[in-house]
């Protein structure tokens, strides 16, 4: 049987063995008593309002226990947000596109969340796919509320100007991956705007990208994950970054993640014991020469580990300092600045303990403090660190306490 053959006699086919029938040139739906757990619409043309449809089936997979919804390659345009019950999933092709039209009516394109558990399954299901189109309108491109186990993944949020992606508090493994929330380079942002935005504990953002927000990431949950993640700005147009990563969750986890242009911060620690493992600061070339800060760390985000990070500027837009705030209890090493643009601020600190920050102790082979040839200024230096000073004729330590440098001769 040839190949074209074969297809057109299974074309009547949906997933499951079901048999299905086109409804008025738009859409494929399943006949008989019972919808199967996949319903395929076949994008054949415009429709003033998609609407009413998409939820009617949507509905109609809930009645049955939960299905997935399937949308290929077409403009599905909305005049409401579409609700995605617990137990139905969103499968779109990759030029499948569902749109806020104009006037629309609601604060998010879609929303997860609500509705009977699926009886197939202990999951939430999937958002996959496709493009979750804001229109440019100050609304959410996603908003996913109090679930569990509920995976989104391979998808555009596009011109959503107040916040990309929401998850709500409540529920665990809300995990999103390969995703981008973009905004249009030469649209501004709402106010307060949110890329990713994450209320809720557990759960991981890996491979993601965030474009045009005023904070790019945002985890206000604890016991986070966040991987591979760059996070930019296109300034003036869509406005300034102010942070690209707002870090407010206890023991959330940074890695190899990339604060893309701050006007103010990368990354702002605002609660304690997180970790932030070989990220990127690379510091806007549109904000104030020698301003803003890599890694700002408040009273309230003590206790943070920050191993081999890099950050790096260009020589009008220099970074003032690498680290700023209050730095007890944070454990900093290897941080590379390679071309020297950051001014101030570099850090390397090892804390052990419950608090503060003890002396730090090492055995056998110990430790080893540069040359330098002058005594140090008045003003230069913090409490208790110690320099060698050698100008080849005497050599010296010199301790800085309270009451100012204190020499101590070497013979």
């Amino acid at each position: 049987m040839k190949r074209r053959t074969l297809i057109q006699r299974t074309a009547g086919i949906a997933l499951g063995g079901f048999p299905v029938k086109k409804l008025a040139g738009q859409a494929v739906e399943a006949s008989g008593a019972e919808l199967p757990s996949a319903t395929r619409v076949a994008y054949r043309g415009q429709v003033s309002d998609w609407h009413p449809k998409l939820s009617s089936w949507i509905a109609a997979m809930e009645k049955r226990g939960g299905g997935t919804l399937e949308l290929s390659d077409g403009l599905y345009e909305i005049s409401r947000p579409i609700r995605l019950p617990i137990c139905v999933s969103l499968s779109m092709t990759p030029n499948a596109v569902l749109k806020a039209k104009a006037g629309f009516s609601g604060n998010a394109v879609l929303i997860k969340g609500g509705g009977n558990k699926s009886k197939f399954t202990e999951t939430s299901g999937w958002i996959r796919g496709g493009v979750i189109d804001g229109a440019k309108l100050p609304i959410t491109g996603i908003r996913v509320e109090d679930v569990q186990r509920l995976e989104i993944a391979d998808l555009v949020v596009a011109n959503a100007l107040y916040k990309g992606i929401h998850l709500l508090p409540g529920g665990y493994e809300k995990n999103i991956t390969r995703v981008r929330c973009d905004v249009d380079l030469d649209t501004h942002y709402a106010p307060g705007s949110i890329g990713i935005h994450y209320e809720n504990g557990d759960s991981k953002v890996i491979l993601s990208h965030v474009i045009g927000y005023e904070t790019g990431v945002r985890s206000d949950g604890g016991a986070n994950w966040f991987s591979t993640v760059h996070v930019w700005n296109h300034e003036p147009a869509q406005g300034p970054m102010i942070y690209c990563f707002y870090c407010n969750g206890e023991l959330n986890t940074f890695s190899q993640c990339y604060a893309d242009s701050p006007t103010i911060a990368g990354f702002y620690i605002n609660k304690p014991s997180q970790s932030l493992l070989q990220c990127r600061v690379y510091y806007s070339r549109w904000a104030k020469d020698n301003s803003g800060i890599g890694f700002m760390i408040t009273p309230e985000g003590k206790g943070g580990n920050y191993f081999g990070n890099a950050l790096f500027a260009d020589s009008q837009h220099r970074l003032a300092k690498a680290f700023d705030g209050d730095l007890a209890g944070a454990c900093i090493l290897g941080t590379t600045t390679p071309w020297g643009e950051v001014e101030g601020g570099l850090q390397n600190r090892i804390p052990s303990g419950e608090s503060g920050c003890p002396p730090l102790k090492l055995s056998g082979t110990g430790f080893c403090l540069t040359q330098q040839t002058k005594p140090p200024e008045s003003n230069a230096g913090e409490l208790g660190e110690i320099r060698w000073v050698d100008d080849g004729v005497n050599a010296a330590l010199w301790l800085k306490t309270p009451t100012g440098w204190k020499k101590s001769q070497l013979e």
